[in-house]
């Protein structure tokens, strides 16, 4: 990778966090079926579900890889807190499909959902994968969370997981942010971070294309 100019670190993860924060705002004019708001049907919503239930799951899949391979004991620390989470959060929405008659697993993602949690787990570098998960990752997450509670388009029962998951994202505070700063510390390792959050973006984006497509035009893979 080539390396840039080195910069002041907070100053870089001021600029990515700007990045994410731009991105997220972007999706205002029309919130993507992830979000739930422009969902009409139970049945949309429970795929939905389905699919973000597969999320859950496959983060922790991805944090806990990670622990092995990562040198830094407060990223160490931090992985495998978030792996934990997910599973909790997973816990949470299976309930939901389960009181609803809905198997939770009874789901076959998208291409790009595949490719993002893959790409992911390949990550390498820890200034990469703080980029790319919990800084373009979560933060997108909770900004979405916001918009479905606030929506009253959005029915209770699904609300009613995502006010506890709302509330542990937001727990999570700048402390990834503050990893950031502290490890971007090269151009090479700030050149890895600008990557990060743009796989994190880039794939999200994508993904939330082809989960539109399974659910407004039944497309399936």
């Amino acid at each position: 990778m080539s390396a840039t100019v080195l910069v002041d670190p907070r100053r870089l993860v001021a600029e990515m966090r700007a990045q994410v924060d731009a991105y997220c705002r972007s999706l205002d004019e029309r919130l993507p079926a992830y979000s739930y708001v422009p969902l009409t049907t139970d049945e949309q919503r429970l795929l939905v579900l389905q699919s973000r239930l597969y999320n859950e799951i496959r983060a922790a899949e991805v944090y806990g890889g990670w622990l092995r391979t990562t040198p830094e004991f407060e990223v160490k620390r931090l992985a495998a807190h978030n792996a934990e989470e997910e599973l909790g959060h997973a816990q949470l929405l299976m309930r939901q499909l389960e009181a609803r008659g809905v198997d939770p697993f009874a789901y076959t993602p998208p291409p790009a959902q595949v490719a993002l949690f893959n790409t992911l787990e390949g990550l390498e570098s820890t200034v990469e994968r703080l980029a790319a998960f919990p800084l373009a990752g979560e933060v997108l997450a909770s900004y979405l969370i916001r918009k479905a509670l606030a929506a009253p388009s959005v029915p209770e029962w699904i609300k009613e997981p995502y006010r506890r998951i709302g509330e542990e994202e937001q727990g999570h505070g700048d402390y990834p942010l503050e990893l950031l700063a502290r490890y971007a510390t090269t151009p090479e390792a700030q050149a890895r971070v600008r990557r990060g959050v743009a796989i994190g973006i880039r794939l999200r984006d994508q993904y939330f294309r082809e989960l539109d497509e399974m659910v407004f035009a039944g497309q399936r893979w």
